[in-house]
């Protein structure tokens, strides 16, 4: 998992050495707490401009913002590291907490109280004596933050306990963080989620071998125009932790509303997407805010039925189709109906369409799963990282993933806490199962993170979805991933497909387009995200290399965010380049209508399907116009060059905020800022 921490540390460039820590204690309520030294280190430093970062020992790493504005990097590295990352201007050993044994770092900043509020002028002669500065008072009455400065002797550590031991002052401590990953939800079995945070529940070795729920959990936890439907034997609609959408659908009768043909499976699969999160209750869902349509099936439908099912679903305004089941023998029509949903949904964007992959622990993917290379075929692992087999570390020596050429994506499958039916006997008398497994359950871990996706960028297709989830997954359990052909989303296992599924890497990803090491040729191209970031070496999962456009190339960067051109941007002579900031356009939901079922009669033939557990609404279209020409100013207004017809470098330009002129089609002139930052 990754931390959060969030601040403003306040130094100069030159603040480059410190003392030796001889104090490793602090003061609290009149007595000392000892800390431990730990054998970690808390660094700030100024990164590299021009080369690329060549770090070993680097385990963690923010942007923060200097006294001066200037962006720098914290880090967390271990001690003694062999680091190229940039010049170190801050640096102090880590602590262990008392408490649970992490780690535990000081800041430059320290606190301190007054005894009395006339205290003030001792507070500001020993600022004056020992070379720190008092930042501000808190909010709190009494209390002061004061900083050390280049010409501070001693660590924040040292000054806290200075100042407290002058006895002039009622209390005071250094500025601690700590690299602890909070409690992101409140649900009441949420301890046991392996699969959303692993903390060794299952063995302290595998301690973070889950789909990082809690960072992307920060971002965000879906919303109500992402509609996700869970394909199943029929959800709990009146379940009291379940975010459930007013519309369903029975594919038996071919009616609303769905029903309910076993005892929990679609509950619990619906459960691992919608559970709602934070409310105190039972389990956190992975895209709580998104809504669960009920599809319920009965095990015994006709082709056609099933078919015209997907074609519901997509016609009702779902973004996303979990199905953790499998048919015997495969159909043309229910190819068909699945191609419909693929194809069809959210106005010709897809509908993203995720399948179990079966749970006989061979090498191959059952139907419907292989039926179509855009379905997201699923398998499951083991708490431990490893595919899920009758050896695997879970004990459960009855069943296993399946696996083999057709296998996408992996996600947890086994021990995982959901929601149980309530209104009728489900697989216990409480309302929550603690070990549903299977790839039934994996499936829905990949369609609650689509739907998480296309909750920050709605306009992406189906096939972008699944090659961001591909792209983005972690490589675990110690297998050979390899590049493979046909497998263009990165390396590859024949076990693991491209590894285990990574909800906060597949956010990021959805949420900024990083461009680098990329020519844009002849003809046109529109890259539409939140943010765009463009330039020599804007992420390291790509080769570094500049971005250029070539002469006769129109691209448009769309965004609803930011634009950020880095050096390394270049635009030539003939090329044309519009950028766009406007507000994203996003589902409307309406009251949910029904849309009628075709009145073609139904074949009797029946589907077979099983189960994979052990034992319309679309984009609004916003028209414009088409843009001209476009010009650059600077923010008071001076004119820079057009951004088309000669050579334009982002590099040549220092940072800060810059206009974008556009002259519209219509005659209309329309402006936009954007960002330089190098």
């Amino acid at each position: 998992m990754k931390p959060k921490l969030l601040y403003t540390i306040i130094l100069l460039l030159n603040f480059t050495t410190f003392v030796t820590y001889s104090q490793d204690y602090y003061w609290y309520d009149d007595a000392k707490i000892h800390l431990t030294i730990g054998d970690k280190e808390y660094i700030v430093y100024e990164p590299h401009t021009t080369s690329p970062n060549n770090a070993t020992g680097l385990l963690y790493e923010e942007d923060i913002v200097a006294s001066n504005q200037q962006t720098l990097k914290m880090g967390i590295i271990a001690k003694d590291a062999n680091l190229d990352i940039g010049r170190i201007v801050y640096r102090i050993t880590s602590y262990i907490s008392n408490e649970d044994s992490t780690d535990v770092f000081i800041t430059d900043k320290f606190y301190v109280k007054l005894k009395h509020p006339d205290d003030i002028q001792q507070l500001q002669q020993m600022a004056i004596t020992y070379n720190v500065e008092i930042l501000y008072n808190h909010t709190l009455a009494r209390w002061y933050v004061l900083g050390c400065t280049a010409n501070t002797e001693y660590t924040a550590l040292q000054m806290a306990n200075i100042f407290y031991e002058s006895g002039m002052f009622e209390a005071c401590e250094p500025e601690f963080i700590g690299l602890e990953q909070p409690t992101c939800a409140n649900d009441t079995y949420f301890e046991s989620q392996w699969n959303l945070s692993n903390t060794g529940q299952y063995g302290s070795s595998y301690t973070g071998v889950d789909i990082n729920y809690c960072d992307a959990h920060s971002i965000t936890s879906g919303n109500e125009n992402t509609v996700i439907a869970v394909f199943d034997w029929g959800v709990e609609l009146s379940h009291p932790d379940l975010n459930i959408y007013p519309l369903s659908y029975d594919v038996k009768s071919r009616t609303s509303p769905s029903q309910i043909y076993d005892s929990n499976h679609g509950t619990a699969c619906a459960g691992i997407i919608g559970a709602i999160s934070n409310n105190n209750l039972g389990v956190a869902g992975i895209a709580s805010s998104c809504p669960i349509m009920s599809i319920s099936m009965s095990g015994g439908d006709t082709r056609t039925n099933m078919a015209d099912a997907f074609r519901f679903a997509t016609d009702n305004g779902c973004s996303v189709i979990s199905c953790s089941w499998s048919s015997k023998n495969p159909s043309t029509i229910l190819d068909d109906g699945i191609s419909y949903a693929l194809a069809n949904g959210r106005n010709g964007l897809g509908c993203v369409v995720a399948f179990s992959a079966g749970n006989n622990n061979v090498d191959t993917i059952n139907y419907p799963a292989k039926s179509n290379p855009s379905i997201i075929v699923v398998g499951a692992i083991s708490p431990c990282g490893e595919r899920k087999s009758k050896i695997s570390c879970d004990g459960e020596n009855y069943w296993g993933s399946q696996f083999g050429s057709e296998l996408d994506i992996m996600a947890p499958g086994v021990l995982i806490p959901t929601t149980d039916t309530i209104t009728i006997d489900g697989y216990h008398s409480v309302d929550y199962k603690m070990r549903f497994n299977g790839t039934s359950s994996a499936c829905p871990h990949v369609a609650a993170i689509a739907g998480l996706v296309l909750s920050v960028n709605p306009q992406l297709t189906a096939k972008q979805v699944a090659d961001i989830i591909e792209s983005t997954a972690q490589k675990v359990g110690g297998y050979d991933y390899t590049t493979t052909e046909g497998r263009p989303n990165g390396t590859w296992n024949f076990e693991m497909g491209y590894g285990l599924v990574d909800a906060y890497a597949a956010v990021l990803a959805a949420k900024t387009k990083y461009i680098q090491n990329h020519t844009y040729q002849n003809g046109s191209m529109v890259e539409t995200y939140p943010e765009i970031i463009a330039g020599y070496a804007v992420t390291d999962n790509k080769p570094y290399g500049n971005v250029i456009l070539e002469a006769g190339s129109d691209v448009t960067y769309s965004a609803t965010e930011q634009v950020v051109l880095k050096p390394g941007f270049h635009a030539k002579a003939g090329s044309n380049l519009h950028i766009k900031i406007e507000a994203a356009t996003s589902h409307t939901t309406s009251d949910p209508q029904q849309v009628a079922p075709r009145t073609s009669s139904a074949p009797t033939d029946e589907t077979n399907t099983t189960t994979e557990e052990v034992a319309n609404n679309g984009l609004e279209t916003v028209a414009s116009e088409v843009i001209v020409s476009t010009s650059i100013y600077t923010i008071s207004g001076q004119l820079i060059q057009p951004i088309s017809g000669g050579q334009h470098d982002a590099a040549h330009l220092p940072n800060g905020m810059y206009i974008l002129q556009h002259r519209m089609s219509d005659g209309s002139v329309r402006s936009e800022k954007i960002a330089n930052n190098k």
